[in-house]
């Protein structure tokens, strides 16, 4: 067995970690969510927020690390479950892997690995959700033999160097023609440009917007906003690089970058994204409900920001994230994700049952054509009446 000649490292401090994760951040098989820079964000904003204990586990062959897995110790209810570092506000969750290894290990053999880790901390339940099923060219080792589909998949495709060529593909002549039309209404309103925010007070203009066009949208909608305690905009802002939070090496972290569309004197629509490898990773957005609405700044936004990275001989592929929009699936096919679950204890087993009937509930509800339109209506109509209350 691979795992058997594998030597398991486990650091609760984030530091104790970098020399491994940085050799590792190097190769492909890794995400920006999973990356120093982001997790040193999160774990210094929402991380101490929730009070969560890091776990940093690293496996090394021969002495150079094969695999890390950025995860954190949860305490709840009298049981400790193992999940990713930051899989709050993460999308999909992978790991960083050596290339051999990770195209000859088993998922057997890392369930005995993280078994190990679970172990060692004192972990009852192991829970790893949003691994994708299929990743660079095989079945993840993480995603096991009793794992379940997530709730919610990302969406992704190819970036070929002819954006016509994926416009042509993935829209309709009248859907293409309907687009460029609200471009150019855009432009017409004047001082029109999209950009990606380069100096400060771009990035903390283009932040400031993005806040407030959340809040107005959740509010109307009455959905959660999930950037609208202080931590996670703390989190963003060190994200993309406006407060004085560094990374471990005592350097300025910057793994986010922000685009924007601005037309008549205003910020119409915003896009956070993190360039990792080879892929675009879009992250959140915001649009303003004002009078351009109509002209769909968001949707015109991001097919400026695909048509760049088209032309960007440095990437090849664009990942719009986790969860269904129609603007996603307009662009981008789903990549299927999975939930691995591992009861090490019985309590975790106890709490097993539980996490797999509420994620299995939770995937029903959000992959039902009937169930999850009438949830958004029925968030919308209470948002409606709260505001006329």
């Amino acid at each position: 067995m691979v795992s058997a000649d594998l030597e398991l490292s486990i650091f609760t401090r984030l530091s104790e970690a970098l020399a491994d994760w940085q050799q590792l951040m190097s190769v492909p098989h890794s995400n920006p969510y999973q990356s120093p820079s982001w997790l040193c964000c999160w774990f210094e904003t929402i991380g101490r927020s929730l009070n969560c204990t890091p776990v940093v586990v690293v496996a090394r062959h021969q002495g150079e690390p094969v695999v890390i897995l950025p995860l954190q110790l949860e305490r709840s209810a009298g049981t400790s479950t193992l999940t990713f570092l930051g899989h709050q506000n993460g999308n999909q969750n992978t790991g960083l892997w050596n290339a051999d290894f990770y195209g000859k290990v088993t998922p057997a053999e890392m369930q005995d690995l993280l078994s190990s880790a679970c172990r060692q901390t004192g972990a009852d339940l192991l829970k790893l959700e949003n691994i994708p099923d299929n990743w660079h060219g095989r079945g993840h080792p993480l995603v096991l033999e009793s794992a379940t589909p997530s709730p919610s998949p990302v969406f992704a495709c190819a970036l070929p160097a002819d954006f016509g060529q994926l416009f042509n593909a993935t829209h309709s002549k009248s859907a293409r023609k309907n687009l460029l039309r609200k471009e150019r209404h855009l432009r017409d309103a004047g001082d029109y440009r999209v950009a990606k925010a380069v100096d400060r007070a771009d990035r903390q203009r283009g932040l400031d917007a993005f806040f407030e066009q959340r809040a107005v949208r959740a509010k109307a909608a009455g959905i959660p906003n999930a950037f609208s305690q202080a931590p996670a905009r703390t989190f963003l802002s060190s994200a993309l690089g406006l407060n004085a939070t560094t990374d471990m090496k005592g350097e300025a972290s910057h793994p986010l970058d922000l685009w924007y569309l601005e037309a008549g004197g205003h910020i119409r629509a915003t896009y956070l994204c993190a360039e990792h490898g080879k892929t675009l990773y879009a992250y959140s957005n915001s649009v303003a409900h004002d009078d351009m609405l109509p002209n769909s700044p968001g949707l015109v936004l991001i097919k400026e920001i695909i048509e760049r990275a088209c032309m960007d001989p440095t990437l090849d592929t664009l990942d719009l994230g986790l969860g269904e929009e129609r603007y996603k699936t307009d662009w981008a096919e789903p990549v299927l994700l999975k939930d691995s679950l591992l009861a090490i204890s019985w309590k975790g087993a106890l709490r097993l049952r539980l996490e797999a009937a509420r994620l299995k509930t939770k995937a029903h509800l959000r992959n039902s054509a009937t169930l999850w339109p009438l949830i958004r209506r029925l968030r919308k109509w209470k948002a409606d009446f709260s505001q006329r209350s």
